[in-house]
């Protein structure tokens, strides 16, 4: 028995960055999680390692924005933060927020999870709920400083820029609702049991994600990733739909179809038609009135030629042509050129 698409997905690991493999190279088979890379029609081999450090985990994600939920792009604004509570100070591994302003608060844990990583979340949660704005503005720049591309840019010219918002756009309100991980190699079920719980019957959106290490004899570094818990819908009464956090993408269609229609639709496939993503937002939920900004993020970055945040996929069409910040429209191969940075030429 064997499956050739994870729940969430094979990764490699190049320079420290996570980028997603296409799945017509990589296979594993039955519940030994062998993984193997073909190549030449030959099958390699790449073997379950131990993830060394803890830090190593913190690094990979790190770096890599578009590696924690599938087509989302997550702009991390702290690593660590020293944040108060009334016990005194706490550690959370990595902030950050997605599109729509929604704090992401992520814990990590090397080999088998402790039973305390629950309670340990939650003191985040507690602290995090409570950020205003203007907290969140400050928490960013800081840090903002230590990242290359971003020091001196404010939190807003940073978020405008990275979720590609057209500048006549004003910043969605903050912190409406956390989205809590748990990342670590080995998630016991009762962990599991209790996230599951939380999500399903007290609206919290936290997510399990287990992460595998495997080494090719060539040297290759590869990372899986599976979605433990996160895939339940989380519990909302309809005055919430409106703040509720972004749910993966469960329809009949993959997203990228859903958005490739939308845009063939919205253009009728003329490459004259300059294009907002909340234009087309609004045709996917006439049908779709669930679908959030977050899961068409990873795509359009994905499959438009020239975005600069492109280089974290490795599975890619060429469907898209950035006109200026927030404005698309159809790729041309005809006249469209892109340069070695990946700008326009």
């Amino acid at each position: 028995m064997f499956n050739m698409m994870p729940k969430f997905g094979i990764c490699y690991i190049e320079l420290g960055v996570i980028i997603q493999l296409t799945h017509d190279i990589t296979i594993f088979f039955g519940e030994t999680m062998s993984i193997f890379i073909l190549r030449d029609n030959v099958l390699a081999t790449a073997k379950k390692v131990e993830i060394k450090r803890e830090r190593d985990l913190e690094d990979w994600l790190e770096n890599s924005p578009m590696a924690l939920v599938e087509n989302e792009f997550i702009l991390w604004i702290d690593r660590q933060p020293r944040a108060q509570d009334e016990e005194g100070t706490i550690f959370p591994d990595l902030l950050g927020v997605d599109s729509e302003g929604n704090l992401v608060i992520v814990e990590f844990k090397r080999g088998r999870t402790p039973r305390t990583v629950v309670a340990q979340l939650l003191e985040y949660a507690a602290w995090a709920g409570k950020l205003p704005d203007s907290e969140i503005h400050q928490i960013a720049e800081t840090y903002f400083d230590t990242r290359d591309g971003y020091q001196g840019k404010t939190f807003s010219d940073v978020f405008m820029e990275v979720f590609d918002m057209p500048e006549t756009d004003e910043l969605p309100s903050f912190n409406n609702v956390l989205r809590l991980f748990i990342v670590a190699e080995d998630i016991p079920s009762r962990i599991s049991q209790v996230c599951r719980f939380l999500r399903t019957s007290y609206k919290m959106d936290v997510s399990c994600i287990a992460v595998s290490k495997f080494h090719t004899e060539s040297g290759e570094e590869i990372i899986n990733m599976e979605i433990g818990v996160g895939d339940e819908d989380v519990a909302t009464s309809k005055a919430q739909q409106h703040t509720s956090p972004p749910s993966r993408w469960t329809g009949d269609k993959p997203v990228k179809q859903v958005v490739w229609e939308a845009v063939q639709e919205f253009t009728d496939g003329s490459v004259g038609v300059e294009f907002e993503i909340k234009q087309i937002l609004v045709l996917i939920r006439k049908d779709n009135p669930d679908f959030k900004r977050p899961t068409m993020d990873g795509v359009m970055i994905a499959d438009t030629v020239n975005h600069p945040s492109r280089g974290y996929h490795q599975a890619t069409e060429d469907r898209y042509w950035r006109v200026a910040r927030g404005k698309y429209r159809l790729y041309d191969p005809a006249k469209d050129r892109v340069g070695s940075d990946g700008e326009a030429s």
